[in-house]
């Protein structure tokens, strides 16, 4: 009934111009190679040099892979121009203000409004912020160094040889078997359903569209798997984010109704998320003892950034889509005006143009604007799976199943019920989540 109500037939030519469009980023984003360490590579493969120890190497691979986004800028601004006069007309078709509140609308966001995702970002300002610049503040006088860069993020403070789980993809994805295995046999029998089916497509190449995502084939009713694997600890955690999804699709297909099979991104993101967080606690399956503490420490760390980052992203295509005439250069602006409210305490003097085409990095403003707050949701009820599961394990996991089961059947808190979790974006539910996350760091 809702995607009825928001039909317009002048939109269906808008619709396909956007998609055009997003075939046109992911093209020029694609084609982008960086000469790093005597080669020629794609960016993720080129960014595996930011974990190494060498400083002049990371800088170097930094440098380069910065300048050669920067290659791209105006073309991409010219893109994501037309994508936002685009939206904006059809939102205005459709009878609202802008394509904000209309996106809200077209994503089914019936249980949160775009006031809940501002004090999400309210938030993230007042304990995220603090508690990632402590952690800033501890990386850089472990690096002894004056000002922490943008090339010092990625690499081990206490100086260890970067994680490298696996060099080929067969090993990832045996890998990421077992650790499914250890958590429960029937999520490995399920995972190897996915493999033997060939609905994976994991190693990173040249050309290849940039990121990852699993998406359910609905004829048939099972899932595909899509990724850039470049044998990084990441690539570990998408692998099980993806699955997460995967399963999903998989334990609600069963129901008749195609809608019903699915659910909006705020719960599915929580089953990837969720068996992030239950397949952590088993990265032994790829290192030894020490590493895979430090990949469990790189996890939680990682939840710190990420937060903010959302936070970023989120705030910025608020403002850019209640000004949708603003030229590039105000959008710039808008960027840089989070980027001081959200960032962590590196430093980019010198570099203000790379820091102000930052975003041209993340794949959602272009691919899927505004799918990206549901990521903060998710994780806030992911990381309450995990705080249960440290106390009944077999209890927590029975609960994240059985949510997932009933697909898109109930409401969002009814769902996160279901897996165990409270429903909320705020600061109540968000500190004691970020206190237990310190204290695991």
């Amino acid at each position: 009934m809702n995607e009825v109500e928001l039909y317009r037939e002048e939109n269906v030519a808008l619709e396909t111009r956007d998609a055009e469009l997003v075939s046109e980023w992911q093209k020029i984003s694609g084609a982008m190679m960086v000469y790093v360490d005597g080669k020629d590579r794609t960016i993720p493969q080129a960014s595996r040099t930011l974990e190494e120890n060498d400083r002049v190497r990371r800088e170097k691979a930094w440098k380069a892979i910065a300048a050669r986004r920067l290659r791209d800028r105006d073309p991409i601004d010219a893109i994501y121009d037309e994508m936002v006069r685009n939206r904006d007309r059809r939102a205005r078709n459709a009878g609202f203000a802008n394509y904000r509140d209309y996106v809200f609308r077209e994503k089914a966001r019936f249980d949160y409004a775009p006031d809940d995702c501002v004090r999400y970002h309210e938030a993230v300002e007042e304990i995220v912020v603090p508690a990632l610049r402590r952690l800033h503040e501890r990386r850089r006088k472990k690096l002894k160094l004056k000002v922490l860069k943008p090339w010092d993020l990625a690499v081990d403070p206490e100086g260890a040889a970067p994680l490298r789980p696996f060099a080929k993809v067969t090993e990832l994805v045996g890998g990421v078997r077992d650790i499914f295995a250890r958590i429960d046999p029937s999520l490995a029998k399920l995972f190897e359903a996915v493999r033997d089916g060939g609905n994976l497509d994991l190693d990173s190449r040249k050309g290849k569209a940039p990121g990852g995502y699993q998406y359910t084939l609905d004829a048939q009713r099972v899932p595909f798997i899509f990724m850039n694997a470049a044998g990084l600890q990441r690539d570990v955690v998408t692998l099980l984010h993806e699955g997460g999804h995967a399963f999903h699709a998989i334990l609600s297909r069963q129901d008749p109704l195609l809608w019903y099979r699915s659910t909006t991104a705020e719960f599915a993101e929580v089953a990837s998320m969720g068996m992030e967080a239950l397949g952590q606690s088993h990265f032994e399956v790829f290192y030894g003892k020490t590493d895979a503490a430090r990949a469990r420490r790189v996890w939680f760390e990682d939840i710190l950034k990420v937060f903010p980052w959302i936070a970023t992203i989120d705030a910025f295509q608020h403002e850019v889509y209640l000004r949708p005439d603003a030229p590039a250069a105000d959008r710039r602006a808008m960027w840089l005006k989070q980027r001081r409210r959200f960032k962590g305490a590196d430093d980019w003097t010198g570099f203000e143009e790379e820091h102000a085409a930052s975003w041209h990095a993340q794949m959602h403003p272009f691919c899927v604007p505004f799918y990206y707050i549901e990521y903060a949701i998710a994780q806030i009820g992911a990381l309450q799976i995990w705080r249960n599961a440290k106390k009944d394990r077999a209890k927590a996991l029975e609960k994240y199943r059985a949510a997932l089961t009933l697909g898109g059947s109930r409401p969002l808190p009814d769902l996160f019920r279901a897996a165990g979790a409270r429903f909320g974006m705020d600061a109540k539910t968000l500190k004691p989540l970020v206190q237990a996350i310190e204290a695991e760091v």
